[in-house]
């Protein structure tokens, strides 16, 4: 069902752009290929534009879905996200240091991204390994988000020229990315689904203690730091390729988790493809509302998901109260 609705979404996303195009006359030329000659400009339209946009959205919903799965179980609280708890934050400001420095090139970008979300999930690691309340290392990481949003804010107001070259880190967004863009989210996905694949089990077995996690052959330390690993890599190549998307990595697990329960071994492909899917809608509903002009899929998730979070902190910490039962 969920491969189902992913496939639809991409349809959509193809066939529908805040440029109205008869569905018939798109589907031709998507079907000529990139420099076909049948559809003349749609044909450019579909294959430089719409295609790329669609594929960067489904690398970048899966990445941020997954990361999202895993950091609910790390910090061992429902209401963890990679936005939330600060890591697409220090992503998005170590890439503003580097415009103020002039490094302004794509893989300049992805490899600041990743070293201020590993800066970030460090702290976070570091406060949960000290803190038993879960709640308290979900307030360090709201607090340090928007710490580092104060900061990126004031170096995008330094100067136009540096305004102009982080504006695409203040609101995530599909539009104008480049090839480069594509291979950095798709190379986080990929190493980052690794990670999360070895890093499961062991989470799962932590879950029911350390104690009896360390008795059925898991190593609670590296389990935490196989999560904070991958988490890192899938936030931070994804906020590099299409700027700090929050609230799916949020909402996709509190989905799936009704259908698959908490354990991460079950939750990890419908997940992916849960977050795909939400960030492909999200993108064609903003390229609808708007015509002929575009709202950012970060600005439409953020609505959407706002009455989510909401729901969720009405019946806090549910999933994980489900988890211990079951263990």
């Amino acid at each position: 069902m969920t491969g189902a609705a992913l496939v639809a979404a991409a349809a959509a996303s193809v066939l529908i752009g805040a440029r109205a195009t008869p569905p018939a006359e798109t589907l031709a030329a998507l079907v000529a290929g990139p420099g076909g000659e049948v559809g003349g400009d749609l044909s450019d339209l579909v294959w430089r534009l719409r295609v790329p946009r669609t594929v960067l959205a489904l690398l970048a919903g899966a990445s941020l879905a997954v990361a999202g799965a895993l950091a609910q179980v790390w910090t061992r609280n429902p209401m963890a996200d990679p936005g939330i708890i600060g890591i697409t934050s220090g992503a998005g400001l170590a890439v503003a240091i580097g415009t103020v420095a002039g490094l302004t090139a794509p893989a300049s970008a992805a490899l600041l991204a990743l070293l201020g979300a590993a800066l970030v999930a460090a702290l976070v690691l570091a406060v949960a390994r000290a803190a038993d309340d879960p709640l308290t290392v979900l307030l360090v990481g709201v607090a340090t988000a928007f710490a580092l949003t104060a900061v990126t804010t004031v170096l995008a107001l330094h100067q136009r020229s540096v305004l102009d070259g982080i504006r695409q880190w203040t609101v995530g967004s599909t539009v104008g990315r480049g090839g480069t863009d594509l291979v950095i989210a798709a190379v986080g996905l990929s190493v980052g689904l690794v990670l999360a694949a070895l890093a499961a089990r062991p989470m799962d077995l932590l879950s029911m203690g350390a104690d009896t996690a360390t008795g059925l052959g898991a190593d609670p330390a590296a389990a935490r730091t196989m999560t904070a690993a991958a988490v890192v890599v899938l936030a931070g190549c994804a906020t590099a390729a299409t700027g700090p998307i929050a609230f799916v990595g949020f909402a996709a697990p509190h989905l799936v988790r009704r259908f698959t329960g908490p354990a991460l071994t079950r939750m990890l492909l419908p997940v992916a493809l849960t977050g795909a899917a939400m960030t492909v809608l999200a993108d064609v509903l903003g390229r609808m509302i708007a015509r002929p002009g575009e709202v950012e899929v970060s600005v439409v998730l953020a609505v959407l998901g706002a009455p989510l979070l909401v729901a969720a902190v009405a019946r806090p910490r549910l999933p994980m109260r489900r988890r211990r039962v079951a263990s």
